[in-house]
């Protein structure tokens, strides 16, 4: 049988809110083991639900890994800070926590933000979309976003890379959005360029068009990296192409920051 971890009041009205008869019925002292339930389905629909049992138990798990977050934030809150989180914020995160069980990054961000919508003073800056927005995160590109730090004044360089015809001189975008910010910390370092693009379509990063460093010196460790000069010489394209490069900068937006400063912005290595 599926044992509760020990919770709060609070906390079982949260995950009976959010898991509905699921977890009532594993929360009952009366369940039946899941085996033995199981064991009544005809064989197909047993199949279909294989993994629905392992959901529970890593769902179970997560809930448990980010409780023991959760409450080491809560410690760091004075008493008379601590309060209720909205129902919008709390129920959707606690939610997607059974997605997340692998990821220590993502569980950190999910319980920073509990955390924060439990403190007074932080609770009306927590928005509804960042729980969205941590959904469409994977761990490299939370660790690339809490590279950054949470200022707005503060750019990083960024290259396109073009291939342009030596005949009529038309181009065409062979790499578009390579950066070294934060490459050390991730883990697949050839999807560097698409972390880029998801944190600008999410709205966390702007990327200027017309802006750029004054100072080439900058894009000097972006042109000489072994990552991109592989993809440009494995592409073939200097026989028939000249090479040249688009500076480009970006930098957080307002709305990065903040939720940047309600997840936590700690690099996790």
């Amino acid at each position: 049988m599926l044992q509760f971890y020990a919770m709060d009041e609070f906390s079982k009205e949260l995950i009976k809110e959010v898991a509905g008869d699921v977890y009532k019925d594993i929360a009952s002292q009366s369940i039946q083991p899941l085996g033995t339930i199981f064991s009544y389905l005809p064989r197909t629909i047993r199949l279909a639900f294989s993994r629905w049992e392992k959901w529970i138990i890593n769902g179970e798990e997560s809930l448990k890994l980010t409780g023991e977050l959760l409450r080491e934030r809560i410690k760091t809150i004075p008493e008379e800070k601590l309060c209720e989180p909205e129902p919008y914020v709390a129920i959707p995160a606690i939610q997607q926590l059974s997605y997340c069980e692998n990821s220590e990054i993502l569980r950190d961000l999910y319980a920073n933000l509990l955390a924060s919508s439990m403190n007074i003073d932080t609770k009306w800056n927590v928005h509804p979309s960042f729980v969205d927005i941590i959904k469409q995160l994977n761990p490299d590109e939370a660790k690339l976003l809490r590279s950054l730090p949470p200022l707005l004044i503060v750019y990083h360089p960024l290259i396109n890379v073009k291939m342009k015809n030596k005949e009529n001189k038309g181009s065409h975008i062979l790499v578009k959005y390579f950066t070294t910010t934060g490459l050390n910390i991730i883990e697949n370092k050839n999807n560097i360029c698409s972390y880029v693009e998801n944190l600008e379509r999410l709205k966390l990063i702007d990327i200027p068009p017309l802006e750029h460093f004054i100072d080439e010196s900058k894009y000097n460790e972006l042109k000489e990296n072994h990552i991109l000069n592989g993809w440009i010489n494995a592409s073939n394209i200097r026989e028939h192409f000249d090479v040249e490069y688009e500076n480009k900068i970006f930098n957080l937006t307002n709305y990065g920051i903040e939720f940047l400063n309600i997840t936590g912005n700690k690099v996790m290595k």
